[in-house]
Parts: C-alpha cells; sequence; structure tokens
C-alpha cells in the first residue's frame, strides 16, 4: 500500500474524530530514502498496522478526545512522543498500552506534569512486554498471597515461589538459572524492589512489586 493510501486509509477510518483525523496525518510513516522498494513497502505496512493499533485504542478509550486537544502543546508533545515509541514496538498489546498512556493525559490532574509523563512512558519503553507481564503476574500472587500475621514479606515470596517460579518456566521461558536475576534486573524500573537481606531461605533477586506498578496499572489496564 503507497503511503498516500495508507493515510487516506486510516483517516477515513476516523471520520467521526476530528482530532483522530488530524493526529493520524501527523504520524511519519515515511522511513527515507532507500535502494529496495520492497523493503520499503514492508516496513510501510508494518508501520501502517502498528499505527491502526495504536489509534484503534485510542479511539476505543474511556475518555472523550475533544477536538480542541490538537491546539494543546502538552497534549502534542504527549503524542509525538509516545507515537513514536508505539511505531517501534513489536508487540500489539504493548502498543495498547501506550495508547492508553496517552490517553491519562488528557485527563486533568492525571499527571502532575509533561515531565511526568515522560518518566511513566520512559518506564513502559524500557520494560519488554514480557518483562511488565512478570511484573503484573507477580502483582497477581501478592494478591492471592497476603502476608499472613507475623510473616514478613520475605516469608510470602518464599511460601509461593515454587507455584510461581514454574509459571516463569512455563509461560515465561525463563530458564531455571536466570530467573532471580530476571527478576533484580526489573528493579531498574522502579516497579519492583528485591528484599534488604537474605534470610528464612530467601535468595538473591526475589522481592516485590511497588506502589509504581500499581500507578502503572491504572493507566494501562482496563
Amino acid at each position: 500500500m503507497e503511503l498516500p493510501a495508507v493515510v487516506d486509509t486510516l483517516v477515513k477510518r476516523y471520520e467521526h474524530n476530528a482530532l483522530l483525523r488530524a493526529l493520524v496525518q501527523l504520524i511519519p510513516l515515511s522511513i527515507g530514502s532507500a535502494v529496495d522498494t520492497a523493503v520499503i513497502t514492508k516496513v510501510q505496512s508494518i508501520r501502517a498496522e502498528r499505527m491502526r493499533v495504536f489509534f484503534d485504542e485510542l479511539a476505543n478509550g474511556n475518555q472523550e478526545l475533544s477536538p480542541e486537544l490538537i491546539d494543546n502543546n502538552d497534549f502534542l508533545h504527549c503524542f509525538f512522543a509516545t507515537s513514536e515509541v508505539a511505531l517501534k514496538t513489536h508487540r500489539a498489546e504493548k502498543i495498547r498500552y501506550f495508547a492508553r498512556l496517552l490517553l491519562g493525559a488528557t485527563v486533568e490532574g492525571r499527571f502532575s506534569s509533561v515531565d511526568e509523563y515522560e518518566e511513566y512512558l520512559y518506564i513502559l519503553d524500557e520494560l519488554s512486554y514480557r518483562e511488565l507481564s512478570v511484573l503484573l503476574l507477580l502483582d497477581e500472587y501478592e494478591t492471592r498471597f497476603p502476608i499472613l500475621e507475623g510473616e514478613s514479606d520475605c516469608q510470602t515470596f518464599i511460601r509461593f515461589w515454587p507455584e510461581f517460579s514454574e509459571e516463569l518456566s512455563t509461560r515465561y521461558s525463563i530458564p531455571d538459572d536466570e530467573k532471580n536475576t530476571f527478576l533484580d534486573r526489573l528493579g531498574r524500573s522502579g516497579c519492583f524492589a528485591t528484599f534488604v537481606g537474605v534470610y528464612l531461605g530467601g535468595v538473591y533477586g526475589q522481592g516485590k512489586t511497588t506502589p509504581r506498578l500499581q500507578r502503572i496499572k491504572t493507566l494501562i489496564l482496563r
């Protein structure tokens, strides 16, 4: 599909939403000059599909997108930053997460500033889809296994570790000898905190989710 046709198709797709029609035309689908036309066509096709997923999620979101947002510099900054990372994202579900994050920027008071929005966008972009999925899975286990009276959070983790560890293997193909380092690496996002010290059978890399993950959940999950 030629580039103008891609844009035209998407503009018609959102003909009942003035803001989305305008935003579609701001997305750069071109990849510059290249020798192989087939490569250009393939890349443009991939970008067009990612763009469709992104805008479909915006169109289907719970927030009403006012046409006046096109004149809001802060929103446009968030839009350009978010659409750029969305176009580079392979997983459709993660592209939808980016769209939901952007929808949050349209809600008064959801973010304290554009800087805060960029921080959460960076976290979401920097985490792989698998890493984010593991964080959400851990959060589910923490809900299923509340801390018992007299029990530490580390002891609670040890209690559900065998079942959780099995899911890391079966669902996410994480080898046993890499599980703890995989979890420890999640700490860079601020969504996971390793336990301080090793005791009662705990090992390096084990930890718990943080309030930051809870905030991200409210921003990207329906």
